[in-house]
């Protein structure tokens, strides 16, 4: 009997060791690599019957920026198109999750105006949300000529 109590200790312990190398691996490889992106939300149910006045906004949209294109940090090369409201930061509750250390839960917002134009505003952060290199204090509108930086990461708006 003890030598049965041994042996199921002994394959407990291996099982417990295996665990912790599987979690300090997933670990490892989410600060290597990051967390996944969560897509933007919908701008609009897919469910939604299509009429003249979402076909006359789809158009009116593709003549707007509507793709923020990410051009330095971890997600350098991603492509997001955007909603009406994005807010930008650490915090999942985010639609844009940017892992960095000089980005506050909550960072900036990006908003589109029903004139077409993109405005951004810091929401109250340390390090400070920049345009043009230009730290922003109020809401300010945003090209697609200008550049985004939040922490380490730069952004621009693209059709």
């Amino acid at each position: 009997m003890a030598a049965f109590t041994v042996l199921v200790l002994k394959i407990a312990f291996l099982s417990l060791l295996w665990l912790f190398i599987v979690f300090i691996v997933v670990i490892v490889n989410s600060d290597m690599i990051g967390r996944r992106q969560k897509a933007p939300r919908s701008e609009r149910d897919h469910n939604e019957p299509v009429t003249r006045e979402s076909r006359k906004a789809a158009k009116k949209r593709k003549k707007e920026p509507w793709v923020l294109a990410i051009d330095s940090g971890l997600h350098a090369g991603n492509r997001l198109q955007l909603v009406p409201e994005v807010r930008i930061g650490r915090s999942d509750a985010c639609e844009l999750v940017l892992d960095d250390d000089y980005v506050s839960s909550v960072h900036a917002q990006l908003n589109h105006r029903s004139d077409g134009a993109w405005v951004l505003r810091d929401m109250g952060s340390t390090n400070g949300t920049f345009l043009n290199s230009n730290r922003i204090t109020e809401p300010t509108v945003v090209t697609p000529d200008d550049v985004i930086r939040i922490g380490d990461v730069q952004m621009r708006l693209e059709y």
